[in-house]
């Protein structure tokens, strides 16, 4: 029998052989997802550097053609201190968000889904086309669940996840390249199996932070610190990494939406190292 996740996980394969082996995984039982137990990987404690250096701007908004100041809001670069963190491999998947329906009673049907499931061999797609609202419910439900604190990332927390500490543009390197994210140049046009591009993977082990979906954050879109007023200062989650439907520019690890500009959102979750058990965890801005 052929080992579909080896085919999925091996980046020299094709990516419509990557594709159609995740396609299988999810109709076999994908036995990398379990709701109740999703995968998290361990981001050390200490600074990196977030944001962008205004340097950086010009040739930035030159290689995508795009106006500088959507880059802009991401100046200036400044260090930030983190304690240590976990956050999801994956982004939560259709089958998790299928299963947070069936047990809670929660009523919010992704707008992704056609009907009320996910279409077959998708089930380990991310999930897409739910409210923050919902995703910060999804978060409550599966604390209760397994007695341990889940939430959304910061903002600070995704960035460092998806660029490590050395200050890269992109979860895979300096350089966009579009075999490493499901953005628009890669042509595919939705979303694929998480973990379909393992060249992407950032330098703490976790996939899909470009492309294939938007990630809702638990922070609320403000300026920098030293930056100028924004006219977009919003109550709005900024969301992060871009997704199949937009181009790479989105994927870079600095790259920060502070309105619902994409539809294609999803989430992952996150847990502070240092106080995980439910009821002990001050987590993010949440509220």
């Amino acid at each position: 029998m052929t080992d579909w996740l080896a085919v999925l996980e091996d980046e020299k394969r094709p990516l419509d052989e990557r594709i159609d082996a995740g396609t299988r995984l999810a109709r076999l039982g994908d036995p990398r997802i379990d709701p109740l137990r999703p995968v998290l990987v361990l981001i050390p404690g200490g600074s990196f550097p977030m944001g962008m250096r205004e340097s950086d701007v010009g040739a930035a908004a030159r290689e995508f053609d795009i106006p500088e100041d959507w880059l802009r809001k991401a100046c200036p670069r400044h260090e930030v201190e983190l304690d240590p963190f976990e956050i999801g491999r994956f982004p939560v998947t259709n089958l998790e968000w299928a299963c947070f329906l069936g047990r809670s009673g929660y009523g919010e049907r992704p707008a992704s889904w056609a009907g009320p499931a996910p279409e077959p061999g998708t089930e380990n797609h991310p999930v897409w086309g739910v409210s923050a609202d919902g995703a910060l419910v999804y978060c409550a439900w599966l604390s209760r669940e397994t007695g341990l604190r889940y939430r959304l990332p910061t903002e600070a927390e995704w960035e460092k996840a998806a660029r490590g500490r050395d200050g890269r543009a992109y979860p895979f390197g300096d350089v966009f390249d579009p075999r490493c994210a499901n953005t628009r140049e890669a042509g595919v046009g939705t979303t694929t199996p998480v973990g379909a591009f393992p060249g992407g993977v950032a330098p703490c082990g976790a996939l899909d932070l470009a492309g294939n979906v938007e990630e809702y954050t638990g922070s609320l879109f403000r300026p920098y610190p030293g930056a100028p007023a924004l006219d977009e200062v919003s109550p709005y989650r900024v969301t992060r990494g871009g997704c199949f439907a937009l181009d790479g520019d989105l994927a870079r690890c600095d790259r920060r939406h502070g309105t619902p500009f994409a539809a294609v959102v999803g989430f992952r979750l996150a847990r502070s190292r240092a106080s995980a058990e439910l009821g002990s965890d001050p987590g993010g801005d949440t509220k």
